[in-house]
């Protein structure tokens, strides 16, 4: 199948689950305003940062994988199965024994959005099979009828008991539901695939150690925004910088489905640097075509875009989404070429760059987010996450022989969001 239908199938099945996903957390955003839904995404944020220890970098590490060895897919499959079984259940071990010193109601929103966590985690896994071998269409069909399911239900709830209770019991049914299709139709094309030996789960689980450090540092973005942001500003900011992820995380997605298309072939021919050079060239200008596309639409757009999907309440993120615009740009430059790392086998580079830009960004936001809030946050990001794109982008030309023109236009196009960024008044702010 060549690989513009892939992405087209691909883009196909993210697009809806995003679409139908945005128009859940807009309906929320507007049902519930932003001090409620600022606290609905502060729980959803620690939940999804417990989960990554049942996630543990296993996708990219599934797509590698079966991109090398086809014939062992069933094989790796049942075994990374079983490493994740074993990961969920200390995740769900660990969020039972925190949930003491919670309130009540607090208790209930955590405990829910746990258990939709963990299930949205073992449905992605299930997808891999399909991208993995090559079956996007299948996943395409699957992801229309889930996205639909999941709106409804979590839609149907909050305007039904506008509460946050509601909302995290309604991610919960709906992701649970979806994981039981999944596995249902993922049988279709994997009948022998089951949970493998113990001791061989426990071996995939040391097998991607580099992939699960590399994974969980990536997975800090998004999610521990709410910690920080709710430490220094409240929930209300939590709200509002969350507000413009759900747009950000949308057009985000476009890389993992650029990575789910490019990886296993990346992959194949990474120990040939003159062929992982012709598909590393593919990847760069795709990942930079639409990084740049959807940032500039997050910037131009700005103010139509926050008073049409949320509302007034929200006015505060219409000068913060520029800044999100050109983060979206820098994170698309950067993740083009972590895919080609990840190709070669360069998961123990990508951690500890990644670990790097994370203590650059949070030194940053301790001098900067108390004095100037959502938008310094956003600025941490941008800085970090700069840092992150050189790192690859010099190690990536080492392993693929790219010439510097691509990064050089990526540099120059970035310019061009300049006219669109606000910059608080620095020397009045407190």
């Amino acid at each position: 199948m060549s690989v513009l239908r892939n992405v087209a199938l691909m883009g196909t099945s993210t697009a809806l689950r995003l679409g139908f996903g945005l128009l859940t957390f807009v309906a929320m955003a507007r049902m519930l305003g932003p001090e409620p839904f600022g606290q609905v995404m502060l729980w959803l944020s620690v939940a999804t940062l417990l989960t990554l220890v049942a996630n543990f970098g296993f996708t990219p590490y599934v797509l590698r994988e079966i991109g090398v060895r086809p014939q062992e897919a069933t094989r790796v499959m049942s075994e990374v199965l079983t490493a994740k079984l074993l990961l969920s259940a200390l995740v769900a071990v660990l969020g039972l024994l925190s949930v003491a010193w919670l309130e009540t109601d607090t208790r209930i929103v955590f405990v829910a959005l746990l258990v939709a966590t963990l299930a949205d985690a073992m449905t992605e896994f299930f997808n891999v099979g399909f991208r993995a071998t090559n079956r996007f269409a299948d996943e395409t069909r699957l992801a229309s009828v889930a996205s639909l399911l999941q709106f409804s239900i979590v839609a149907l709830a909050v305007w039904w008991v506008p509460s946050a209770e509601a909302a995290a019991a309604a991610f919960m049914l709906s992701r649970i539901l979806v994981l039981v299709m999944t596995r249902i139709f993922l049988a279709r094309f994997f009948s022998g695939l089951s949970a493998g030996a113990l001791a061989a789960g426990i071996g995939r689980i040391r097998a991607t150690a580099a992939y699960a450090a590399d994974f969980g540092l990536q997975s800090l973005f998004g999610q521990i925004d709410s910690l920080v942001l709710n430490h220094y500003a409240g929930s209300a900011a939590v709200g509002i910088y969350q507000a413009g992820m759900r747009l950000f995380n949308g057009g985000a997605q476009g890389a993992n489905v650029l990575a789910s298309v490019f990886l296993p072939r990346a992959a194949r021919v990474a120990d040939d640097a003159g062929k992982l050079g012709i598909e590393s060239a593919r990847m760069q200008w795709a990942f930079v075509g639409i990084g740049l596309g959807f940032g500039l639409l997050l910037a131009v757009a700005a103010k139509p875009l926050v008073l049409i999907l949320f509302g007034a309440e929200f006015s505060a993120l219409i000068d913060v989404l520029p800044w999100l615009g050109l983060l979206f740009f820098v994170r698309f430059f950067a993740a083009s070429w972590g895919v080609v790392l990840t190709s070669a086998g360069q998961q123990r580079f990508r951690a500890i760059a990644n670990l790097f830009q994370w203590v650059v960004v949070l030194a940053c936001a301790v001098w900067l987010v108390p004095r100037w809030g959502v938008v310094a946050w956003v600025w941490c990001l941008v800085l970090g996450n700069l840092i992150l794109a050189i790192a690859y982008c010099v190690r990536g030309m080492q392993l693929a022989g790219v010439r510097p023109s691509q990064p050089l236009c990526a540099g120059l196009a970035s310019l061009m969001f300049l006219p669109f960024l606000h910059l608080p008044m620095l020397l009045l702010a407190p």
